[in-house]
C-alpha cells in the first residue's frame, strides 16, 4: 500500500476532489467550527518558503488546496499523493451552484464597482449563495474593526476574501480570533471573474493545465510574475531535498 504523502516543501495540501472539499466545508459549518481555507499557487508557496512569517500564516490554515497546475506537476514528479488541482474560483462556483443547500456569504475585496457587479451577478450565477454582506478591499486601517463587526453581524456561513496575496491571507490570519463566522477563504481575483471583468479560459485550456496562458493574454502585466515560476519550482525542489536529508 502506497504511503500517503500530500506535502510539498513541508506544507500539507488537501488531496481530495471538489465533492470531498464541499463535504469538509459543510462539516465545519454544521459544527460551527472555525476553518481557515487557503488557496496557494506555486508562486505563493515559493514566496512563503522564503518568508518564515508568511510560512507561519500558510501553516496556520486548516485546509490548503493546490490552486496551481505546476503544484500538481511537482507533486507527480516527487511521487506525492495530491490527486488533482483544486482551485479557489472553482470551489467558490461549485459551492454557489450547489443544489443540496444554501449558504450565507460575505464578500470582502476588489474595487467597489467590481464588487457591486459581483454581488449582482451572484443572484443568477451562484443561486446557492445569499450575499448577506460585502465590503470592497480599499479600506483604511481605522475601518478594520467596523468591517469585522459587519462580517460578524451578517452571521454568514462563509467569508470570501479576495484581495490578493499576501493581504488576504494576513487579514484572515490577523483576525482569526475576532471573526466569528465558520469558514474564511482566500479567493484572489475571483470577484473579477464573477463580475465578468475577467473571463475564465475555455474548458479545454483549463483541462490541459494552460489556463495561465489565457490569463496572461488578459493581464500582460503578469508576465514578470509568470517568469518567476521556474525559480519557485527550483526553490521547492531544493526544500524537498533538504527535508528528506534530515
Amino acid at each position: 500500500m502506497t504511503k500517503q504523502d500530500n506535502t510539498i516543501g513541508g506544507v500539507e495540501f488537501f488531496s481530495g476532489d471538489y465533492p470531498e472539499l464541499i463535504s469538509e466545508i459543510d462539516r465545519y459549518i454544521l459544527t460551527k467550527k472555525s476553518c481557515f481555507l487557503l488557496t496557494p499557487t506555486t508562486e505563493i508557496l515559493g514566496d512563503c518558503i522564503k518568508d518564515p512569517e508568511m510560512m507561519k500564516v500558510l501553516k496556520r490554515g486548516d485546509i490548503r488546496i493546490p490552486d496551481s497546475t505546476t503544484i500538481i506537476w511537482l507533486a507527480r514528479l516527487l511521487g506525492k499523493t495530491i490527486k488533482k488541482r483544486v482551485t479557489g474560483i472553482d470551489a467558490l462556483i461549485k459551492l454557489g451552484q450547489s443544489s443540496h443547500r444554501r449558504y450565507k456569504v460575505y464578500y470582502l475585496g476588489s474595487k467597489p464597482e467590481i464588487l457591486t457587479q459581483a454581488v449582482s451577478a451572484t443572484k443568477t450565477l451562484l443561486p446557492a449563495y445569499d450575499v448577506v454582506g460585502f465590503h470592497d478591499g480599499y479600506y483604511q486601517r481605522n475601518e478594520v474593526e467596523q468591517i469585522i463587526d459587519d462580517i460578524n453581524q451578517s452571521q454568514a456561513d462563509i467569508l470570501f476574501v479576495g484581495m490578493g496575496f499576501p493581504k488576504q491571507e494576513l487579514f484572515i490570519f490577523d483576525h482569526l480570533k475576532s471573526i466569528t463566522i465558520p469558514i474564511k477563504v482566500t479567493v484572489g481575483g475571483s470577484f473579477d471573474v464573477i463580475s465578468g471583468t475577467l473571463k475564465r479560459a475555455p474548458k479545454w485550456m483549463q483541462s490541459a493545465g494552460i489556463e495561465w496562458v489565457y490569463r496572461l493574454i488578459q493581464e500582460p502585466s503578469r508576465v514578470g510574475r509568470m517568469a518567476q515560476i521556474p525559480l519557485y519550482l527550483f526553490q521547492l525542489l531544493k526544500k524537498e531535498i533538504s527535508l528528506k536529508a534530515k
